[in-house]
């Protein structure tokens, strides 16, 4: 009785690790053939609003990328909001010459309160979108461009692609690196194609005819996320600015990364929460869009995704064991298929891909880490205040990877 109900909890446990599988699958087959036709001429006008909380050591690269893109001054306006800042940052971008708006307000911090009240002093009426640059990444000198072939931009959201500056420094910022390799050159640009909207995060860019008629719409911890579920539960759709590279800095060291981690983790799983009823009653969305939106909001990273498979095949064998027991084990394995497929397509297209593999030796010691950073996590999510991520020295915007 006792092997009946273990193999019972494992099955189901190894159908819901099958789920991202399926949802990819399905986006292969019912994908539709699409290429993104330049806009010639369209220039949309965009504004660039770069939230900034004590970034003196970063700020400067990423102002100096955005005033280095190639776009009509007219078409363009950088803003540098410093929110509670207790550093240099303003007086270093007023250096650049770029307009910066300073926020003072202790008992409010955090990105998207500092986003939602610099977007109250700005006339959006005069911009057809609004692109939030995070302050510890550069942009490409085409990144406007990149943008623009998306016009008309007032009425979408939409995602560039979010690389690694910093992807070749460390086994940890290459493993990093490898996973956004692996959602925007090849999950994303499926889920697109199949009519489904994805997450979104540094860089995303929402059209003014949305502002203006909802507001900023969320003070999550994970703001991005909580944007990526309402919209995509009221139907807006969200597009991928596939020729618009943007290069985010990827913690160094484990330690740098765990703050973020938790922030993101919690973020997500409070969403679920809050919203995970409205998401299956809309009627705004059909079934595999919510299918997708619950798996992106509540996968776990693809090596929480190994461990788990791994401790279900051992418990299979061990606990269930006989014929159901190695069926359970195998259906658990492959259950990591779509996983091991996205990753050889990243890395046959990485411009590295040797010394990018050999970062796998590591796997095991960051597989434990993010389980540790998995239960503190869950024991910790009546927390919800918002902790800014650890920075270190800054590499050069010149020496960013390319795609």
């Amino acid at each position: 009785m006792l092997r009946m109900s273990l193999g019972l909890v494992l099955v189901f446990c190894t159908t819901l690790l099958w789920l991202p599988a399926v949802s990819e699958a399905l986006s292969l087959l019912l994908r539709r053939r699409r290429s993104d036709v330049p806009a010639h001429g369209v220039r949309p006008r965009i504004l660039f609003v770069v939230p900034a909380h004590d970034e003196e050591l970063m700020i400067q690269d990423c102002v100096r990328s955005l005033l280095a893109m190639d776009y009509p001054a007219d078409a363009q306006r950088i803003v540098v909001v410093a929110d509670n800042c207790s550093d240099s940052t303003a007086r270093l971008v007023r250096e650049l010459g770029v307009e910066c708006l300073e926020r003072f307000d202790p008992r409010y911090p955090g990105k998207p309160r500092a986003i939602a009240w610099a977007l109250t002093a700005i006339d959006l009426a005069r911009w057809d979108a609004c692109v939030i640059v995070d302050a510890d990444s550069v942009v490409a000198r085409d990144f406007a461009l990149g943008l623009a072939r998306l016009a008309p931009l007032n009425d979408i959201v939409f995602q560039p692609n979010n690389l690694v500056l910093n992807e070749f420094e460390t086994w940890l910022t290459r493993l990093g690196g490898l996973l956004g390799r692996c959602r925007f050159e090849v999950t994303f640009p499926l889920k697109e194609a199949a009519g489904l909207n994805f997450p979104i995060g540094n860089g995303m860019g929402i059209g003014t005819k949305l502002l203006l008629r909802d507001g900023w719409r969320s003070y999550s911890i994970a703001e991005d996320s909580a944007l990526y579920a309402i919209y995509t539960e009221a139907g807006t759709r969200i597009r991928l600015a596939r020729h618009a590279n943007i290069y985010s800095q990827e913690s160094r060291s484990l330690g740098e990364g765990a703050t973020q981690r938790r922030r993101w983790l919690g973020g997500r799983i409070q969403i679920l929460r809050e919203m995970g009823g409205k998401i299956l009653r809309s009627s705004n969305i059909g079934p595999r869009q919510k299918l997708d939106i619950f798996i992106e909001l509540g996968l776990t990273s693809p090596v929480l995704n190994l461990m788990i498979a791994a401790a279900i095949a051992v418990l299979a064998l061990v606990g269930v064991g006989g014929a159901g027991g190695r069926l359970i084990a195998i259906a658990a394995t492959m259950s990591l298929s779509g996983i091991v497929l996205t990753t050889l397509v990243a890395i046959a297209r990485h411009p590295q891909p040797g010394r990018t593999v050999l970062a796998f030796v590591m796997l095991p010691t960051y597989a434990v880490w993010r389980f540790a950073v998995f239960v503190s996590t869950i024991l910790t999510l009546k927390d919800t205040t918002w902790r800014r991520s650890s920075r270190s020295a800054t590499p050069t915007p010149l020496a960013h990877p390319q795609p």
